[in-house]
């Protein structure tokens, strides 16, 4: 797809950055890639080193297909969809506007909140100031599974993962930049 219009160039930035496509992350921490008793050894390591502003970190190999298709875990990146989906967002937030559908936008299930901020400039490249966008998260991570309520959800481990974990504050101050 040729961008030739100021909103189309700026939106693309704009996904880009929230995505890190327009850098890459090159290094990666190593608790976040070891389990069991490497784990162990590793977190009170990190731990201590941590105390020195240092880290042990893992060389981490360029993954733009993935990262394109939502299918890694950005490590700085405000969020994890992928540059595919985030076009999806922008085609669905354009159609709203184009054919003036009324009302807000929500997301829910937020994460660090890039989904969020590509709709609102979204709205803001095309001149939009008439609506909202809502975020709905408890900022706490995912809950444990409940299989008795939704068996699917048995055996799912999403929930062990504190990264999914982001406060409101940092949701926050990734719109204020």
């Amino acid at each position: 797809m040729i961008r030739t219009t100021p909103e189309e160039l700026y939106l693309h930035l704009m996904k880009q950055c929230l995505t890190r496509m327009l850098w890459r992350e090159k290094y990666r921490p190593i608790t976040s890639s070891v389990s069991g008793w490497r784990k162990l050894v590793v977190e009170p390591l990190q731990s201590l080193l941590r105390l020195m502003q240092w880290e042990v970190v893992r060389v981490e190999p360029d993954r733009a297909e993935a990262r394109g298709e939502g299918r890694d875990w950005p490590l700085e990146a405000e969020t994890m969809v992928g540059l595919k989906r985030l076009d999806n967002l922008q085609h669905c937030v354009t159609s709203v506007i184009r054919d003036g559908v009324p009302g807000d936008l929500i997301e829910t299930g937020v994460w660090r909140g890039g989904s969020s901020i590509l709709m609102r400039a979204v709205l803001k490249a095309y001149g939009d100031c008439s609506r909202t966008v809502w975020l709905a998260d408890s900022f706490r991570g995912l809950p444990p599974p409940d299989p008795a309520h939704y068996p699917v959800d048995d055996g799912d481990t999403l929930w062990r993962y504190k990264e999914l974990a982001v406060p409101i504050e940092e949701v926050k101050a990734n719109f204020s930049r």
